[in-house]
């Protein structure tokens, strides 16, 4: 088996391919640019890679081991969007990871 390293990436530009509407039921043949709305509006999406963070191969990772990796692939997540939201006009957005 390979190793490979975790690489950050985010995209912006996703949530505006589709209207977003407060009363989607009413609304729901108008979501994107067609009459039925599968298709979506023509907005750029751009994807923004961040350095790879390497990982150790450990044969029976711990939980800690585990969340220690997820921990750090989240920050730089997180310092990718913070680096790169203002380019995107999303300086007053707060990254939000669910």
């Amino acid at each position: 088996m390979g190793y490979a390293s975790l690489v950050p990436v985010i995209s912006f530009g996703e949530n505006e391919h589709y209207r977003r509407y407060k009363n989607w039921i009413s609304n729901r043949w108008t979501w994107g640019r067609s009459i039925i709305g599968i298709l979506p509006l023509r907005h750029p999406v751009t994807t923004v890679v961040g350095k790879p963070i390497h990982v150790n191969q450990i044969i029976d990772p711990s939980q800690t081991d585990i969340d220690q990796l997820h921990d750090q692939y989240l920050q730089a997540i997180e310092q990718l969007y913070d680096t790169n939201k203002a380019n995107y006009g999303l300086e007053h957005v707060k990254l939000k990871i669910i």
